[in-house]
């Protein structure tokens, strides 16, 4: 009880914009529980509207020893990490949710966004080359890699689409794919889904 409305005071001390107070009725409450995990998740979420990354993170991953299976946490530090452009960081803790909760949507959202983003600097790759046979090469190279790039997204795609047939974001990035992909069946599959969905 007590740690609940240590978290509660320090929400309205939040919301009256008085940080020092708000940590310091989760600091008081964290000496009496220091394993509280709400004590820890809002001091966490301070932090991370404080703009203080790293103690956010060092917050949640003390919050994952405590529950260790508790997805949100894994995604958040995805997000973060994705944040930071620590692309790998990110696949780690998407692929952690992937693998233990198919059917969070978010992370397989996420982590088909993590991949797809990598294709700006591709593109802008292939947009620099000139047109020597040597240049040429490189950009049919560069167009495997583009193309593998959207072969990599498509499998979270489906899964969300999967949990959520409605899903029109995931629903038109699918269709993009297939068309610049020239995978025909599945375009014109998914194409009635985003007509129907519009």
């Amino acid at each position: 009880k007590k740690g609940e409305i240590a978290k509660n005071i320090a929400l309205i001390y939040m919301k009256q914009g008085q940080i020092d107070k708000a940590l310091e009725a989760i600091n008081s409450a964290k000496a009496a529980n220091p394993n509280d995990i709400s004590l820890i998740l809002a001091e966490a979420n301070i932090r991370y509207k404080l703009g203080e990354v790293e103690k956010y993170e060092e917050l949640i991953s003390q919050a994952l020893l405590l529950d260790p299976n508790n997805m949100d946490l894994h995604f958040n530090l995805g997000v973060i990490a994705a944040e930071q452009g620590n692309f790998e960081e990110a696949r780690k803790y998407y692929k952690r949710v992937i693998d233990k909760a198919p059917s969070y949507t978010k992370a397989q959202i996420n982590m088909a966004a993590l991949i797809l983003d990598q294709e700006q600097g591709i593109v802008d790759e292939m947009n620099a080359l000139g047109t020597s046979n040597a240049d040429n090469e490189k950009y049919d190279l560069l167009k495997i890699k583009r193309q593998n790039l959207y072969k990599e997204a498509i499998p979270y795609l489906q899964a969300t689409m999967a949990s959520e047939p409605n899903n029109i974001s995931a629903a038109r990035t699918l269709m993009n794919i297939y068309s610049t992909l020239g995978d025909i069946p599945n375009f014109k599959s998914i194409k009635l889904k985003v007509e129907e969905l519009e």
